[in-house]
């Protein structure tokens, strides 16, 4: 097999020294650790580093890059891709990436780690030879691999269907918390009783993205506490679009109103998203944003809301609201149930 690996950064790729942990640009250690682990595996591996940052850093103008990079670069020959990345924005890269590249000719694994690839409880090789494995069994698609602390096996998630780590316990889950596929230690695949099968991923249409995407226009993600201030939240003239997060109820508050009418007089769309379209009534509160022009997201979780909305308002300005209602690579969790 041929892989390019994509080096972006982030825990699996850094070091540390003295108790702090940085990014490290000389070598790739987790394919020096594979090649150790494994010297009898003949795979080719191919390095590459659109760019190099701790993903917490992470903004719109490196998912530039990477895409720009990775619809340029010529993968005849290759077997599959594996994009290593920082685990705190794991989520929302895994997400944009499955919208952009899930027409591409061979499988796309997103994967990271919990601590450097030196330090012996790092889950990095770990999930290095799981993507490295599942590459082996997939034709096309993009998938994220992660293996969650105290579990035998790495997780086989969709990625737009992944959540942001749990701050407590540091593990991935989907969407809807169903499983959708592992790969086990001796490198085999097995899925779950999930509604898609792997074969679903691989069969996919790519929409049309420029070659060199550039993302001129941001979207304002909120998401609610109590006592939130939105005269404080303002939108400059960059701001496509405002994404407003609800509890889990679908609600917000009833002060967001002000802020959706300073959007409506700019013309900006106002999205809720987390809300369920199982959902039997709404909130009053809810219920009277709705009445004054918000948007509504059904069955799409914060992190492909963010992502896709970010595409809408840059490359199709004119029929946002049609784009977003689309379904573009499962990131609806509801179309999971679809025959």
């Amino acid at each position: 097999m041929k892989i390019l690996v994509v080096l972006t950064g982030g825990t699996i790729g850094s070091a540390e020294n003295e108790g702090v942990i940085s990014v490290c640009l000389e070598k790739c250690r987790v394919v020096e650790l594979y090649r150790r682990q494994f010297p009898q595996d003949d795979t080719e591996f191919v390095t590459e580093s659109p760019y190099s940052v701790l993903s917490e850093n992470l903004c719109a103008g490196h998912w530039e890059k990477l895409l720009g990079f990775m619809l340029a670069y010529n993968l005849n020959g290759f077997d599959g891709v594996i994009v290593a990345h920082g685990s705190d924005t794991l989520s929302y890269t895994s997400a944009m990436l499955g919208l952009c590249l899930h027409g591409l000719e061979v499988p796309v694994v997103v994967t990271a780690s919990d601590y450097v690839p030196d330090d012996p409880r790092s889950n990095a090789l770990t999930n290095f030879k799981a993507a490295v494995d599942l590459i082996a069994q997939t034709r096309s698609g993009v998938f994220t691999i992660y293996r969650n602390p105290a579990e035998q096996y790495a997780q086989v998630f969709i990625p737009t269907q992944l959540k942001e780590a749990d701050r407590i316990n540091d593990c991935f889950y989907s969407t809807n918390d169903l499983s959708f596929a592992a790969v086990r230690p001796d490198g085999q695949l097995r899925e779950y009783a999930h509604p898609l099968s792997v074969a679903a991923l691989e069969q996919r249409e790519r929409f049309s993205l420029p070659a060199y995407p550039h993302f001129e226009k941001s979207v304002r993600l909120i998401h609610p506490y109590p006592s939130m201030d939105y005269t404080a939240i303002l939108s400059d003239d960059t701001v496509g679009a405002v994404l407003h997060v609800t509890y889990h109820s679908g609600t917000i508050s009833g002060q967001a109103v002000s802020l959706l009418e300073r959007c409506r007089d700019k013309q900006i769309p106002f999205y809720l998203c987390s809300l369920k379209s199982s959902a039997r009534a709404v909130y009053e509160t809810g219920n009277m944003l709705l009445n004054a022009g918000a948007l509504p997201l059904y069955d799409i979780g914060t992190e492909s809301a963010y992502a896709k909305l970010l595409l809408a308002v840059n490359f199709f300005p004119e029929n946002i609201d049609g784009f977003m209602k689309k379904d573009i690579y499962f990131e609806q969790t509801i179309s999971c149930f679809k025959k």
